[in-house]
């Protein structure tokens, strides 16, 4: 179910805001949707890679050459 959220800008953000919608030809409800969405996925990302380094960390920082990746992920020949 969609949540209704309000925003207020200030006046040079707004004057902007409007500039982009409008050479974008899209809604200012479709921009921050936009926006938010970008954000959040950013900030998912950056959740990911700590998580890695967290347990490549705990792994004393091992790392594997090219073949043994493939056998891990079963994409070798063999």
């Amino acid at each position: 179910m969609a949540q209704a959220t309000s925003v207020r800008f200030d006046d040079t953000t707004d004057k902007l805001l409007k500039a982009y919608i409008a050479s974008h030809n899209i809604s200012k409800s479709d921009f921050i949707k936009q926006a938010v969405a970008t954000q959040l996925e950013d900030w998912s990302d950056v959740q990911a890679a700590d998580l890695a380094y967290q347990e490549w960390k705990k792994d004393n920082f091992k790392t594997m050459g090219w073949q043994d990746t493939l056998k891990d992920l079963g994409l070798d020949d063999e």
